[in-house]
């Protein structure tokens, strides 16, 4: 037993000694590529990082920008018809400063970009990017979302999200409907604008809210919609928005309903990379690229823009009379100091019109 004993800490004394170990495998440089191409923008952008490893904390690697990039990226994007290439686009770098902080490299971020707002919905488009002179060459293709566009209300039909006494009728809920085309994953926002005056002046101010998302797969019904409650609405604003000794006054400006639908290819990807709670350590990974990880991919983004005071017809408004009078008086929102500047409320000599 002593024998034993005596072998397994030589055994012990000997990996404690060595310094040739470590945790870290042989490392195999791969590209992450992530590009979505929307015909209603100008601008697209294309994201390139590279994976790493290092001995030592990943935060730390994480934190430094040259860690992600690759010394030499040259890409370009082809609109092919009828199998023929009609247009083709040479993508340039360029930096943007508004990444979010989080555990890679900030605010600044190095994206390759290419200009055009007119993409063609019946083309199919070919991705190709060379790295460090032809170590790794990527290669994708997309055809763009198509045939998707909000039905309710028109731009020209105003919100409701209040009824004429709310303590004895309650709120509105407001249906947007759409038309599903080829997207396969569906989300909606509305951004209210307000403009806020102080005594240092009047500055424009935005509420970003969020109606949800939902998947072809589980619509049932021919024209599917969201769904924005009224109350809900309200209790947005008051979250968002502080009370302020120094504001004189608060208008609303406008509403923009934004109706954005993504690829069965993109939808399968966030599936993919969702969080999930499973105690599994392996997760299945996407990629609809050739010679990376990543995705190049395709959505649309449909908006419909509604003035609360319409500079060629004022009788069109974006927010009703009746939920503008809650947004000003209502239980939620009396004291962040709303009125309405529009001239049909001035007019008519409402309480919640301003002064």
């Amino acid at each position: 037993m002593k024998r034993i004993i005596f072998f397994l800490l030589l055994i012990i004394t000997a990996v404690g000694c060595s310094t040739d170990f470590s945790v870290n495998g042989e490392y195999e440089e791969t590209p992450i590529v992530h590009m979505l191409l929307d015909p209603n923008d100008e601008f697209h952008f294309l994201k390139v990082n590279k994976t790493f490893l290092g001995d030592g904390n990943a935060n730390t690697f994480a934190s430094v920008a040259d860690s992600s990039y690759f010394d030499l990226v040259e890409a370009t994007v082809e609109e092919v018809v009828g199998g023929s290439v009609v247009r083709s686009w040479q993508l340039y770098d360029t930096i943007i400063e508004n990444k979010n902080p989080g555990v890679f490299y900030y605010p600044e971020q190095k994206l390759y970009c290419f200009k055009a707002d007119d993409l063609d919905e019946d083309a199919l488009y070919r991705l190709s990017i060379e790295i460090d002179n032809g170590k790794h060459v990527v290669t994708g293709q997309t055809s763009l979302v198509q045939g998707v566009d909000i039905n309710f209300p028109n731009v020209n039909q105003q919100l409701s999200f209040a009824e004429a006494d709310v303590p004895a009728n309650g709120y509105r809920t407001q249906s947007i409907s759409f038309t599903k085309g080829t997207g396969a994953i569906y989300n909606c926002k509305i951004n209210f604008v307000y403009r806020e005056t102080t005594s240092s002046g009047t500055e424009a101010k935005s509420i970003l809210w969020n109606l949800g998302s939902v998947k072809e797969e589980d619509i049932s019904v021919t024209t599917p919609s969201f769904s924005a409650s009224g109350e809900l609405f309200y209790e947005l604003v008051r979250n968002s928005v502080p009370v302020d000794d120094d504001v004189t006054r608060r208008t609303p400006y406008s509403f923009e309903i934004l109706l954005t639908a993504g690829s069965e290819d993109l939808n399968t990807y966030m599936l993919v990379n969702e969080p999930t709670s499973s105690l599994a350590q392996n997760k299945p990974t996407f990629s609809n690229v050739t010679g990376a990880l990543g995705i190049f991919s395709a959505r649309t983004t449909i908006s419909q823009f509604k003035y609360v005071i319409n500079p060629s017809n004022p009788n069109i408004r974006a927010l009703s009379v009746n939920s503008t009078r809650e947004l000003c008086e209502g239980q939620y929102t009396f004291n962040l100091d709303f009125c309405s500047s529009h001239p049909n409320d001035i007019a008519q000599g409402y309480s919640f019109a301003c002064n």
